[in-house]
């Protein structure tokens, strides 16, 4: 009964090592698919106007920005620059916030994971339209997400307000020392 017992023990270890080993390069390649496939869809929610899909692939690719080309990434970086400009355009304070952050976040991962190409694909796309400049864009983003996020932990407090002309001043004068009795001086 023991040696059953430690024979199916080494056949489940056998199995799980092939499994574990077998399936590393399958779900690269499959992420690499995925990713295509999902840059391909990209692409067509963003010229039929679909923002909702755009935003749902953007999101899903953003998150494997490491395997994304530079192409790609601008791609993505581009559907989060239209869902920010409709969620200013319809007010959704949220949704603009969550996206200015996704932003920066897949900026800062792109130009740190591949600097030189991902500017290429920036120059790229300057040329084609020269509006679009992701280096100012990123620093706009990240002095709003600075500016929320000060108003929300209160380090971003309004100066002082000014007294108004109509407001008396207190114009009794705080006593000194010397009108003090001798037992509540500070001793010298």
């Amino acid at each position: 009964m023991r040696n059953i017992f430690t024979v199916i023990l080494a056949a489940i270890a056998v199995m799980m090592m092939t499994v574990a080993c077998g399936s590393k390069e399958k779900v690269t390649d499959s992420v690499s698919e995925d990713v295509e496939e999902q840059n391909t869809l990209l692409a067509k929610a963003l010229s039929v106007g679909n923002l909702k899909d755009a935003s749902e692939m953007a999101d899903s690719m953003s998150l494997f920005v490491d395997d994304l080309t530079p192409d790609q990434t601008v791609q993505v970086l581009m559907a989060f620059l239209t869902v920010h400009n409709e969620a200013v355009a319809k007010k959704d304070s949220r949704r603009d916030l969550e996206t200015l952050r996704k932003y920066v976040d897949v900026y800062d991962i792109a130009l740190s994971a591949n600097p030189n190409d991902t500017r290429a694909a920036f120059a790229k796309v300057r040329k084609i339209n020269p509006t679009i400049n992701f280096d100012s864009i990123a620093t706009s983003f990240r002095e709003k997400l600075t500016q929320y996020d000060a108003i929300q932990d209160g380090s971003l407090v309004a100066s002082e307000p000014t007294p108004a002309d109509t407001v008396a001043t207190d114009t009794v004068q705080p006593s000194s020392e010397q009108e003090l009795p001798l037992e509540l001086r500070p001793a010298e």
